[in-house]
């Protein structure tokens, strides 16, 4: 995801569209649903000129370690 885009996506609360996939584009969600491909194509027609982001967000019991 661009820099942008990726710290809106680590800040916002987005829990109501846990286990869906999600589309960014300057900072705001512009397409959601299940499906990845469709989500982002319908995101590309809509906004064809923008630097999309695209990231499945991920459901409360999913774990997510990050090592160092």
């Amino acid at each position: 995801m661009g820099s942008k885009n990726y710290e809106w996506y680590l800040k916002t609360d987005l829990t109501e569209f846990a286990g869906k996939w999600i589309v960014i584009a300057d900072e705001k969600l512009v397409v959601s649903g299940n499906d990845a491909k469709i989500v982002y194509d319908e995101a590309k027609r809509k906004y064809p000129d923008k630097k999309l982001s695209i990231a499945k967000v991920p459901k409360p019991e999913t774990l997510i370690l990050v090592l160092k």
